[in-house]
């Protein structure tokens, strides 16, 4: 069975080889760098969803008070005709007349100044507006680049996953019916991990000591042997 042990460990090596390809810093690093582009597109939509309906609601109170000036201004008027033809009236007719007129000026004085911070405020909205339509353009533009630097890496590391499946395939093909077995139990719970040495009595798997019996019976060869503590296949590899 030492032979066998030594298969198993081989298949382990391509095991982890495999994994190691699938998680290389530079894979992880783009594919975090596509996920935050992706991230801040989606956030730059939604707060150019929000800013363009804030604009619509602005312009929308712009109108409505453009169009209370205009019936503000026609009234101012109609207020100045009566006074100027209520000359012969009394004096209190005439301080009401004039209280009006005077009201209205002050309310449209006001309504004129809002006005006038809405249109700035509209007008800082749409210079926001482009800014975010700008980042979010750079930022697709920066995922798409990205993407295909991705799929070169990926399709790159399918090439080399391809060969270490056909070598595992190939080891595989040497581990007799009954080591298949345990190799595909073992590997259940321990995917890259399933085959431990032996090292100054201890497990190298979990770094515990084991009983001296699976010592001896392990550096003996005869059968496969397994931790008494993780359950990993234990081997006596020099």
């Amino acid at each position: 069975m030492i032979k066998q042990g030594e298969i198993l460990w081989r298949l382990q090596e391509l095991k982890q080889e495999e994994v190691g390809l699938t998680q290389t810093e530079e894979i992880k690093a783009i594919i975090k760098k596509l996920k935050a582009l992706k991230d801040n597109v989606k956030t730059g939509e939604k707060e150019l969803l929000a800013l363009t309906e804030l604009i619509k609601k602005t312009e929308d109170e712009v109108k409505e008070l453009e169009k209370e000036s205009t019936n503000r201004t026609e009234l101012a008027k109609l207020q100045k005709e009566k006074l100027y033809e209520a000359k012969g009236s009394s004096l209190k007719e005439l301080l009401a007349l004039q209280q009006a007129v005077l009201k209205l000026e002050t309310q449209g004085k006001a309504a004129e100044n809002k006005y006038w911070e809405f249109l700035k405020k509209i007008e800082e909205y749409k210079q926001k507006n482009l800014e975010y339509k700008q980042a979010i353009k750079a930022c697709r533009k920066a995922f798409n680049q990205d993407a295909i630097i991705y799929k070169k890496l990926k399709a790159k590391t399918e090439l080399k996953l391809a060969e270490i499946k056909s070598h595992q395939e190939e080891v595989q093909e040497q581990l007799l019916p009954e080591v298949l077995k345990i190799y595909k139990d073992a590997e259940k719970r321990y995917p890259i991990s399933f085959i431990a040495v032996l090292r100054q009595e201890s497990c190298m798997g979990c770094h515990i000591g084991v009983s001296s019996n699976l010592v001896k019976r392990v550096k003996e060869g005869k059968q496969l042997q397994y931790c008494d503590n993780c359950g990993r296949i234990l081997i006596n590899k020099k």
